[in-house]
């Protein structure tokens, strides 16, 4: 991402562990000096880390607990 036009900045941060429903989970920063350029990169950052970091998500509920790849 940091090497398209315009953009100056990306960083990524994404909690590990834990996490309580509702809680932020992913940080996005991008840098750019026009939000036209920035938003679209802003918008791919997420979509890449959907789609390419190996993320597994463990739900727990009252009753149970699974592995949401499971489920889907």
């Amino acid at each position: 991402l940091k090497q398209k036009e315009g953009i100056l900045e990306v960083l990524i941060h994404h909690k590990t562990g834990v996490i309580k429903a509702g809680e932020d989970i992913v940080y996005i920063v991008v840098a750019s000096a026009h939000r036209t350029e920035l938003f679209p990169a802003l918008s791919e950052a997420i979509e890449r880390i959907k789609a390419e970091a190996p993320i597994w998500k463990k739900e727990f509920t009252e009753k149970e607990e699974f592995w949401v790849h499971d489920r889907e």
